[in-house]
């Protein structure tokens, strides 16, 4: 399944929407930005809630940040650590690890188990304008990968969020 998210929003707005191939509105996506990402949640056009990206406030230096469903289950979580020069994230996902490959500041890289890529991102140009390109190749709660995919993103841009 293929998503497609306008730039813009994604970068600078704590609120945009997630579109299909003809351009119909599927998915909203809210986020609380104060002193860098605290809350990001999913709903359909219904504002039936789905997922919630909740940040866990720790003693560590590194940002640790759970998913939760609808139902208040947790499904996931993620713990951005540094790298040498870029932002390192750790995805746990039903007791694995999942790896992220790619280039995270030219939204060019996948989330991926130790067998297959399960969701990427990509930016494409359409002549109506760019547009960045999620694909969730997994049969195996599509919903979620995709919410995975867009909270990783959100914590790249929490500076630009911040700035007026």
């Amino acid at each position: 399944m293929k998503f497609y998210i306008n730039p813009s929003h994604f970068a600078k707005r704590s609120s945009f929407t997630i579109r299909d191939d003809a351009k119909n509105r599927l998915f909203k996506v809210k986020g609380r930005f104060l002193f860098g990402l605290r809350t990001l949640n999913i709903e359909d056009m219904n504002n039936e809630l789905l997922y919630v990206t909740k940040r866990r406030y720790t003693f560590s230096p590194f940002k640790r940040y759970i998913i939760v469903s609808d139902g208040g289950d947790k499904v996931a979580h993620i713990k951005r650590t540094y790298g040498f020069f870029k932002p390192k994230f750790t995805i746990y996902y039903e007791g694995k690890e999942l790896f992220i490959k790619g280039s995270l500041y030219q939204h060019n890289f996948s989330i991926a188990d130790e067998f297959n890529n399960l969701v990427s991102m990509s930016k494409k140009v359409f002549p109506s304008g760019d547009a960045y390109e999620i694909d969730v190749t997994t049969e195996k709660k599509p919903l979620l990968h995709l919410f995975l995919m867009i909270t990783i993103d959100q914590c790249l841009h929490e500076r630009k969020k911040l700035r007026p």
